[in-house]
């Protein structure tokens, strides 16, 4: 696999690229918005992350880096496509796949005109059971081939935090492949042995079980991001005559408890948890289990708690109204 195709040039897709091509890969990157094309063709990155516009720049003058609106061309001059595009949250909190149906039609219609055998990493975050249940379906249909015959898919949820999102591709403490098979195991040998990822200790399960892991590690942390948002109102009304940071160094030097997801206000000086992931990916959460017969109270209560918190906050930021986050207070639900 030496030439990639990243179908989404935001925030994830643009990482994936830059740091795949610092890797010594030829990337072309596919998206339908002709200006981040016209950006990353330029070697401009189209978002704000440390160490990301010189790895552009490097890469786009190297010639490694390229990017174009045209899906076809880019599947016939790759081998591996990773589908990086939005999945946004609608109005009752579950996920929008129309943005990923919509790619997977598109890169259907050009595996038709292609003879080799082309693997697809989905990467982008979804419901448990969608690349087996909507996404692979799609893809034979518009293809006229078959899964595990003509082509390959699996699905790898990303791990990667604002602000070192490039760290985190390379480090990542957490690796993981839903499907059960052969593409799978190649695609867990590609990132051990021809990408300078460090972690080599990779997870292969079935893809319901891969998204369920996601979406319980970023609902995990966004229940602690409340727990401690409550324990500051606590400590705040305590007199206690500590600092609140001495405070909870002392905490994580219990190593049950670890010292992330515990400052308040948060990263970005806010109380509750934001951002594009764990907002969406909470309510996913709670979607899902509700359409399969389940109802999750303690995150359903944290979520209400939340967002109570962030609704006193009059701006969103860009990456929120991009996934199409909303905080409704117990009086709007």
């Amino acid at each position: 696999m030496t030439n990639i195709s990243v179908f989404g040039l935001g925030y994830v897709g643009i990482v994936s690229a830059s740091c795949l091509a610092e890797m010594g890969y030829s990337i072309i990157g596919v998206d339908i918005n002709q200006k981040k094309v016209e950006m990353m063709n330029k070697g401009r990155s189209p978002i704000v992350e440390k160490g990301l516009p010189e790895l552009l720049k490097k890469h786009k003058d190297s010639g490694r880096l390229s990017a174009t609106t045209d899906a076809k061309s880019a599947i016939l001059n790759s081998d591996l496509s990773i589908v990086c595009v939005g999945t946004p949250s609608m109005k009752n909190g579950a996920v929008d796949l129309s943005f990923i149906r919509n790619v997977c039609k598109e890169i259907g219609l050009a595996i038709q005109s292609k003879s080799d055998y082309h693997v697809i990493c989905i990467r982008s975050t979804l419901p448990s059971g969608s690349t087996r249940n909507i996404l692979l379906p799609i893809i034979e249909e518009y293809s006229c081939k078959k899964a595990g015959v003509d082509f390959g898919i699996c699905f790898n949820p990303e791990f990667l935090r604002e602000k070192s999102a490039n760290e985190d591709f390379i480090n990542s403490e957490i690796i993981i492949f839903g499907g059960l098979d052969d593409n799978c195991k190649k695609l867990s040998y590609f990132y051990k042995n021809y990408t300078n990822c460090k972690c080599k200790e990779h997870t292969i399960t079935d893809g319901i079980s891969a998204s369920l892991i996601k979406y319980t590690i970023n609902s995990f942390l966004a229940l602690k991001v409340t727990f401690f948002n409550e324990i500051k109102f606590v400590f705040d009304s305590s007199n206690s005559e500590d600092d609140w940071l001495n405070f909870i160094s002392a905490l994580s030097k219990d190593k049950r408890i670890g010292d992330s997801h515990m400052n308040v206000p948060g990263p970005d000086g806010r109380y509750g948890f934001g951002g594009p992931c764990f907002p969406k990916d909470v309510s996913a959460l709670i979607e899902y289990s509700k359409e399969i017969g389940n109802e999750l109270s303690l995150l359903n209560k944290a979520n209400s708690i939340n967002n109570n918190i962030r609704a006193e906050y009059n701006e969103l930021s860009a990456r929120e109204i991009e996934q199409n986050i909303k905080y409704k207070t117990d009086k709007e639900e």
